[in-house]
């Protein structure tokens, strides 16, 4: 009759003579978590628990194993994810994201934007405005973006040209 001293040994014994399952089952669980996160952090794990994993099958014990899964795992997080990253985020030196497109593009006032506030409304989007030059710019005036500060617009008066006259300049009361 085994007691259950007996049978935790026996229990015991198998996952030390097949820590490989470990070791896989870790592998596929990381790889999985890694297409939901996208961070390469889990990726660097896999890869540890996939060197373990070949360490078991070779033969190795379980301290090798460990020891392979955790150096492995901390070379790939220190020099290859940093690597991989760079490479993931590099682009062209002149791709512009959709906030280096905004200056130049004309803005309807609000309300009377001076240094402080105000507000500007932009292909239907409404976005806090400031004026670059400090001068109040009526609401219902057009402005000019000039840049872009987290989510304010830094814009200026947009010059109206009079064509009956032929004048061009600031719109009245700017």
């Amino acid at each position: 009759m085994l007691t259950s001293a007996t049978k935790e040994a026996g229990t015991m014994e198998w996952v030390g003579d097949n820590l490989w399952v470990l070791w896989l089952s870790l592998a596929v669980v990381f790889a999985v978590v890694e297409v939901m996160v996208l961070d390469l952090v889990f990726l660097m794990l896999a890869a540890g628990a996939a060197a373990a994993l070949a360490t078991s099958l070779a033969g190795g014990e379980a301290w090798l194993q460990i020891v392979m899964f955790s150096g492995v795992s901390l070379l790939m997080l220190a020099a290859v994810r940093p690597t991989a990253l760079r490479h993931l985020k590099k682009g062209p030196a002149d791709q512009l994201t959709n906030v280096d497109l905004l200056p130049g593009r004309t803005v309807l006032v609000l309300e009377d934007t001076g240094a402080t506030a105000g507000l500007a409304r932009m292909d239907g989007e409404t976005w806090t405005a400031r004026s670059a030059t400090g001068v109040t710019i009526p609401a219902g005036q057009e402005a000019e973006i000039d840049e872009v500060d987290g989510a304010t617009l830094i814009i200026h008066p947009k010059t109206v040209i009079d064509w009956d006259s032929g004048n061009a300049g600031l719109p009245e009361g700017t």
